[in-house]
C-alpha cells in the first residue's frame, strides 16, 4: 500500500513538473503554439536562386557572418527562382510549430576543421568521431495568402552538450526584431 502511495505521488509529480513550462512563455521548452502570428516589417529581397535569408540581432546577414553560438533564424521561401524577388511586409500565420536537437560533431583533420552531422571522420585509422556539437531547433511552418511561397522559420544554436538550450520566445523575438514581430496567439 504504501508502494502506491509513493509511486501516485512520483507520478503526479512528474505531470506536474512536465506541466510546470506549458504556460512559461520564457522556457526554453516553451513551443510556439499553432496559431500565433510572425509580422514581416520591412520588404525581404531575395536573389535569384536564393531561397532563404538569415537572421540575427534583427539583421540579414550571409550565414559565414552568422555566430552560430548564439540565437539566429532562417527564413525560407518554398520555390527557388531565376529572378530576384521580394517579400512585402505582411502578417504571416504560423502552422505548426515543433522543438528538436540535431547531433553532430567537429573535427580538425591535418588542419583543416570539418563538421560532420551524425557520423564520425576516420582518418589514419582513428575513430574518434571528434567534438559532439548540437544544434537547438525550433521550426515553425508558416502561412501566408498574400505570398504562398512563404514557407517555413527556423530559429537556432549550436552548442556543446549540456551547455545549451533550446533557444526562447524571448530569445527569437530578440534574434528577429525590428524586421520581423512575433506574436502569439494570445497577443495582438
Amino acid at each position: 500500500m504504501r508502494a502506491k502511495v509513493v509511486l501516485s505521488s512520483l507520478a503526479l509529480l512528474l505531470v506536474a513538473a512536465c506541466q510546470s513550462y506549458q504556460g512559461d512563455v520564457d522556457s526554453p521548452y516553451y513551443v510556439l503554439p499553432d496559431g500565433a502570428r510572425l509580422a514581416l516589417n520591412q520588404p525581404l529581397s531575395f536573389a535569384p536562386g536564393q531561397v532563404s535569408l538569415h537572421v540575427q540581432n534583427g539583421r540579414v546577414l550571409p550565414m559565414n557572418q552568422v555566430r552560430a553560438y548564439e540565437p539566429f533564424c532562417k527564413f525560407e521561401l518554398y520555390t527557388r527562382a531565376d529572378a530576384a524577388r521580394t517579400v512585402q511586409p505582411q502578417e504571416i500565420t504560423v502552422t505548426r510549430a515543433r522543438q528538436y536537437r540535431f547531433d553532430g560533431n567537429y573535427s580538425a583533420l591535418d588542419g583543416l576543421q570539418l563538421a560532420g552531422l551524425s557520423f564520425g571522420l576516420y582518418a589514419g585509422g582513428e575513430t574518434d568521431g571528434g567534438v559532439p556539437l548540437y544544434s537547438y531547433i525550433t521550426r515553425m511552418d508558416l502561412h501566408s495568402p498574400a505570398e504562398p511561397d512563404v514557407y517555413r522559420l527556423t530559429c537556432l544554436r549550436w552548442s556543446y552538450p549540456g551547455m545549451a538550450e533550446h533557444v526562447s520566445i524571448a530569445e527569437i523575438r530578440h534574434t528577429l526584431s525590428p524586421l520581423f514581430t512575433l506574436r502569439l496567439p494570445t497577443e495582438r
